[in-house]
């Protein structure tokens, strides 16, 4: 009997996880419907929507996202927050074979904004992608870099013996912030090649920070910056077939899942189910013993 309650439980347990799971698989496909395995997709794309902000190397390497980045322009508790511009450009050092591997392709966006004391300052994102030669094979983002141009500032240069200070030439000198993730490790976002990743929930990347001057300044090291990226989508290393403006089946990114918690607290509970049936059987088998003694004994008088 204890063991039928016991299977009946974990069984009841098993099927509650499979359907909270199917239920959440349900949400995703709602928000993402071509989540769905490749086999059930065909010939099936997904589109670049108009308003997305998307960019694209030639044709090997596309990103679809929404990115903020948020930095410390100083070692105060200041915060600066910028939105990666919709309008950003692809810069020419993006390639679809960086410093000609053919396992690492890199996006970067470059883009610039109007400062009231500097004057036009620019800044850049990149986003590198590296292909491990496993079976199968395997992509990622493999490190994320930016330069952001604090500030850019005219400066007298030294004055020479004998140079008189209206003769001397000014010079300007900038303030730059280089955030890095350096390589990435362990490696995250794995991706099999000939599929995309897709994530419409928020992402966040730690880049360590530093300032740097143009003028020969010894670097200082600031606060952590951090990079949150939503929408994001993303397909490298793809096929020379595939049109531009499409990106291939989407694998999606790992989701909280309650089956695990609900299939292991289901487990707990029936051990200490069955431990307390055990003990309770245990309790009665001496009693049914002498009971039976006292019949016996009734027996032979």
């Amino acid at each position: 009997m204890s063991s039928s309650i016991l299977l009946l439980l974990l069984s009841i347990c098993l099927l509650y996880g499979e359907q909270v799971a199917g239920d959440q698989e349900q949400e995703h496909q709602l928000v993402l419907p071509l989540l769905s395995d490749s086999s059930q997709l065909g010939d099936a794309q997904l589109m670049f929507p108009a308003e997305s902000d998307s960019w694209m190397v030639e044709n090997c390497l596309a990103v679809k996202m929404v990115a903020q980045i948020k930095l410390y322009p100083n070692n105060s508790n200041i915060v600066v927050t910028k939105n990666i511009p919709a309008l950003a450009k692809v810069s020419p050092t993006s390639s679809c074979s960086y410093v000609n591997s053919t396992t690492t392709q890199v996006l970067t966006l470059e883009w610039s904004e109007a400062d009231p004391s500097s004057g036009i300052l620019s800044r850049n994102l990149s986003l590198y992608f590296s292909l491990n030669n496993t079976i199968p094979p395997m992509y990622t983002v493999s490190m994320v870099t930016s330069m952001y141009q604090l500030s850019r500032d005219k400066v007298l240069g030294k004055m020479s013996p004998g140079q008189n200070t209206t003769d001397m030439a000014s010079k300007s000198v900038s303030k730059f912030i280089r955030m890095t993730t350096a390589t990435m490790n362990p490696l995250q976002l794995l991706v099999p090649k000939n599929r995309s990743f897709l994530c419409e929930e928020s992402l966040t990347v730690e880049m360590m920070a530093e300032l740097i001057t143009t003028d020969g300044t010894p670097p200082v090291k600031l606060k952590k910056a951090m990079l949150k990226i939503s929408s994001f989508q993303f397909d490298a290393f793809r096929p020379t077939s595939l049109p531009s403006l499409q990106f291939q089946p989407a694998t999606s990114c790992s989701s909280p899942n309650d089956l695990v918690p609900i299939v292991v607290g289901c487990s707990l509970a029936g051990l200490v189910l069955f431990i307390v049936i055990g003990y309770l059987m245990g309790r009665r088998k001496p009693e049914v013993k002498g009971y039976a003694t006292v019949v016996e004994q009734g027996e032979v008088e």
